[in-house]
C-alpha cells in the first residue's frame, strides 16, 4: 500500500515538472514543440575569431596599430630615419634595408640628446679603400652588425696578410716609429659608420704564433688610423706575408654608413 501511495505521488511530481516545461515553451511564440528547424541560422563567418580578440587586444595594449604607416609606435618608409621626428621608443622599418639596415629605435643619450640608433643591420664584409703598404693580393675588411663592428685581414694563401719591405713603392711608414711602424690606413682612414669609441691595440703574430709585434687602432682623438708596430725593424730585404690577427670587435657610436 505505502509503495502504491509513493508511486502515485512520483506521478504527480512527474507531471508537475512536464507541465513547466510546456509552460516555459510557450513562452517561445505559444509553440511547445520548437524544433531545430525553427532556430534561426546565424552566419559565423563574419564574427571575430579568439586570434583576431588577441591581436586587437595587444595593438590596443600598444597604443597603436603596430604596422601602418606612420602611426602608432612603429613607422615605415624608404631610406635612413634620421630626418624624422619621433617619441621616445618609436621603430623605424627601412622598407628597402639601405646598406643592410633595416629597424631602428629613437632612444635618448646620456646627454639628453634624441636621436635613432640601429636595432637591425649587417653591411656584410666591406673592403677598406686606401689600403697603404699591403702585400700582393692582402686586404682589410669591415664588417657591421648592429652596433658592433670587426675588422678581418687575408688575401694571401691560407687567409695571411702580408706587408711589402721596408723602402719598397707603396711602403708607407708611421712618424713615431718610422723603422718598425707601418701605416695601413692613414689618418682619417677608418670609414664614417665604423670608427670605435676610443684607440684599441693587439696582437700580430706570424703562422706559427710567434709574437711579430701588435697592431694599433686610433680612435677619434688619435686620427681614426691603423698601423703595425713590430717589435723588430721591418726587413728591407724581404716582404712578410704570414701575418695573423688577434681579435679586433669594438662597439661604435657612429651613424649606419652611408656608403660601403
Amino acid at each position: 500500500m505505502d509503495k502504491l501511495k509513493e508511486a502515485i505521488q512520483q506521478i504527480g511530481r512527474d507531471i508537475g515538472n512536464i507541465d513547466t516545461l510546456i509552460d516555459t515553451k510557450l513562452k517561445n511564440g505559444g509553440d511547445p514543440y520548437v524544433t531545430q528547424s525553427k532556430i534561426p541560422r546565424v552566419d559565423t563567418s563574419q564574427l571575430a575569431t579568439k586570434n583576431d580578440l588577441e591581436e586587437l587586444k595587444h595593438k590596443v595594449g600598444t597604443g597603436g596599430s603596430g604596422t601602418s604607416n606612420n602611426s602608432g609606435t612603429e613607422l615605415k618608409g624608404q631610406g635612413f630615419p634620421y630626418a624624422l621626428n619621433a617619441d621616445i621608443g618609436t621603430t623605424y622599418i627601412d622598407t628597402t634595408a639601405k646598406n643592410g639596415a633595416f629597424k631602428w629605435i629613437r632612444k635618448r643619450t646620456r646627454d639628453g640628446r634624441d636621436k635613432w640608433d640601429i636595432l637591425s643591420g649587417d653591411t656584410g664584409q666591406v673592403r677598406a679603400k686606401n689600403v697603404s703598404s699591403v702585400f700582393g693580393a692582402s686586404y682589410m675588411e669591415f664588417r657591421r652588425i648592429n652596433s658592433t663592428v670587426e675588422i678581418n685581414f687575408g688575401g694571401l694563401s691560407w687567409g695571411w696578410f702580408g706587408i711589402k719591405r721596408r723602402g719598397a713603392p707603396g711602403y708607407v711608414p708611421q712618424g713615431s716609429d718610422r723603422d718598425r711602424n707601418v701605416v695601413i690606413l692613414n689618418v682619417n682612414g677608418i670609414p664614417v659608420g665604423f670608427r670605435p669609441l676610443g684607440s684599441k691595440i693587439g696582437m700580430i703574430t706570424n703562422d706559427k704564433g710567434q709574437r711579430l709585434g701588435t697592431w694599433y687602432l686610433g680612435g677619434p682623438s688619435d686620427g681614426n688610423q691603423f698601423r703595425l708596430q713590430f717589435d723588430d725593424p721591418v726587413p728591407t730585404d724581404r716582404d712578410i706575408g704570414d701575418i695573423r690577427f688577434s681579435s679586433i670587435v669594438y662597439v661604435t657610436d657612429d651613424p649606419w654608413p652611408e656608403t660601403l
